[in-house]
């Protein structure tokens, strides 16, 4: 089954949308029906809680989102660092960090600074829709 790591942007574009038929929305659905292992460290969980939290979401949706990964996430330890984007987003290197840790297949993302390297030690970095694509 294909590993994927989501880009915190993923999620918060899912959970802002009203139209469940957004690219975002529907790869949180087709994970949640396990098409693919979502890769999750303890520092890719805690950056997803304190972005929705600053978005306004409600607690109860974040304890939920927070419990559904517990249940149906590929834990990682969140060992490895990366330091490729350090002059652009520092933040974004956790991404590309849990993508080479768990030999993730992709990285999901929104991120153009993500979006840009195309590839990271062999995982492939494409946007919502593309990875769609792939899914189909």
């Amino acid at each position: 089954m294909l590993k994927v790591v989501l880009d915190t942007s993923v999620f918060v574009s899912a959970i802002l949308s009203k139209n469940r038929e957004t690219s975002p929305s529907i790869i949180l659905e087709k994970w949640q029906q396990r098409s693919f292992n979502l890769v999750i460290s303890p520092q890719l969980q805690e950056e997803l809680i304190i972005v929705l939290l600053r978005k306004g979401i409600k607690s109860e949706l974040i304890e939920n989102l927070v419990m559904i990964i517990e249940t149906l996430a590929l834990k990682i330890e969140g060992v490895y660092e990366a330091t490729i984007l350090d002059k652009i987003d520092p933040n974004d290197n956790m991404f590309l960090a849990a993508s080479y840790e768990a030999k993730a297949d992709y990285l999901v993302s929104l991120d153009n600074h993500l979006l840009s390297l195309k590839f990271y030690h062999g995982t492939q970095i494409l946007t919502p829709s593309l990875f769609l694509k792939v899914l189909d």
